[in-house]
């Protein structure tokens, strides 16, 4: 009896296993299954040049019951120098991107200086949503947004933190000079290489959305764009900066 019992729960064990399916959660946090995934890789590829290959590249995964749930988006790679493959098939790789490990945890205390050298910690903004944008003078993406995310401040108002921190120095950057016609409106805090180092940062820009409770809840890249790569208007119901605000807003009430 024993014996037929356990042979049962492998049986039941191996069930569950194999029931998993999968979810891919993209860059705007809309969710696909794998057929939806395909059409969209498609119709991704129609717009990709021969001599590139395309793939889904999945940089993060979490498991909840019987789902796997991977964030995704599409990498491109130059098939000229290297083994070429049916491009029309499509492939998914796997590759952590460490900072996601950080969701849903408390964010890494950080202690830095504003402009002026007002000392400024991650503590200050408990109480409310938050906001952080990582930027740096060197990053184009980050510039470009600036204005898109003054905006975004705008409309919030006082109901978020709206913050901005840079690897630059006030100092050896001449940050004062280089943001006097950014129309950037963030507070700015910086020196913080160390801390993009520590959030394991691969590539800027970075969003960072936590709510009132200092949670780390969404990662994002740039401002969201349309197809023919404007920035989308606060009201576009494509916008899921403003979705994710919305929403943090909602909870910390």
């Amino acid at each position: 009896m024993m014996k037929k019992s356990i042979t049962l729960l492998f049986v039941l064990l191996a069930f569950k296993s194999f029931a998993q399916h999968n979810v891919y959660v993209s860059n705007n946090g809309s969710q696909m299954n794998e057929d939806q995934l395909r059409s969209v890789y498609n119709t991704v590829r129609k717009t990709v040049p021969p001599a590139y290959d395309l793939k889904v590249l999945v940089y993060h995964k979490v498991i909840k019951n019987d789902t796997i749930i991977n964030y995704c988006n599409f990498s491109t790679s130059n098939i000229r120098s290297a083994a070429k493959s049916d491009s029309e098939v499509m492939k998914i790789d796997f590759k952590q991107d460490s900072t996601f490990l950080l969701l849903d945890q408390k964010l890494p205390f950080f202690k830095l200086t504003d402009m002026d050298g007002k000392v400024v910690t991650s503590n200050d903004f408990l109480g409310k949503p938050t906001l952080i944008n990582f930027w740096a003078e060197y990053c184009t993406p980050c510039i470009a947004e600036m204005p898109d995310l003054s905006r975004l401040k705008e409309r919030y108002k006082d109901k978020v933190n709206f913050v901005s921190i840079t690897e630059d120095r006030t100092q050896a950057n001449n940050l004062h000079d280089f943001l006097k016609d950014k129309n950037f409106n963030f507070q700015v805090l910086q020196d913080a290489e160390w801390y993009k180092r520590q959030l394991r940062l691969a590539s800027l820009p970075r969003n960072l959305f936590i709510d009132k409770n200092g949670i780390l809840r969404s990662i994002q890249v740039n401002y969201p764009l349309g197809a023919k790569g404007e920035a989308l208007a606060l009201d576009n119901k494509d916008n899921f900066f403003v979705r994710i605000l919305d929403s943090l807003i909602a909870q910390a009430k």
